[in-house]
């Protein structure tokens, strides 16, 4: 019983807040040491996904230095794996990382605003897909800070991740969702 249940697990896949990515250990599985820790992550608004986790290592001075989510192995819940440290770049390296900087979507704090113009209220955290090239898959949704639920947008309604806004669909409201769960 417990091993079928296992396998069922292995088939669905479990959306992680970007929240619980920050701050966790980088943990090189060739030789067993931390190489860092997450400090940033840095979005591409054109694939709607994460396409590089900052590392935090403690003494870099004057460049940040990067991991390609093609390179992580895995996101638990106490550590973010890589094969070996070789896959830590200097950002400089990238170019396309440069860009995706430089663009500035943080999409977390960002206003909603639908394709007709109503502001709605604003983003809280960020749902990804690990098992998908870290695409985001969801954000949640605050109306205003009244609001004592916080309901999720599922990525299919986003229209555009920019930097101050999130343009979102009209009929958004049919759309939310009340758990990440109902985002698989």
């Amino acid at each position: 019983m417990v091993k079928r249940l296992d396998n069922l697990k292995e088939g669905i896949s479990i959306m992680k807040k970007t929240q619980k990515i920050l701050g966790l250990p980088i943990i090189s599985i060739s030789d067993g040491v931390e190489a860092g820790k997450v400090k940033s992550i840095i979005i591409n608004a054109d694939r709607g996904a994460i396409d590089y986790f900052v590392v935090d290592s403690g003494i870099q001075i004057f460049s940040a230095r990067v991991i390609p989510t093609e390179d992580v192995l895995g996101i638990g819940e106490y550590a973010l794996t890589i094969e070996n440290e070789g896959v830590i770049t200097d950002i400089s390296r990238i170019p396309a990382a440069i860009q995706l900087l430089k663009n500035d979507i943080n999409v977390k704090g960002t206003k909603v605003l639908t394709k007709k113009g109503r502001l709605i209220g604003e983003i809280g955290d960020i749902y990804i897909d690990e098992d998908d090239g870290c695409k985001i898959t969801g954000l949640e949704f605050i109306a205003d800070i009244t609001q004592k639920q916080v309901r999720i947008i599922p990525r299919d309604v986003v229209i555009t991740f920019g930097k101050n806004l999130t343009v979102v669909e009209e009929n958004i409201e049919d759309s939310l969702l009340d758990t990440p769960e109902q985002l698989g």
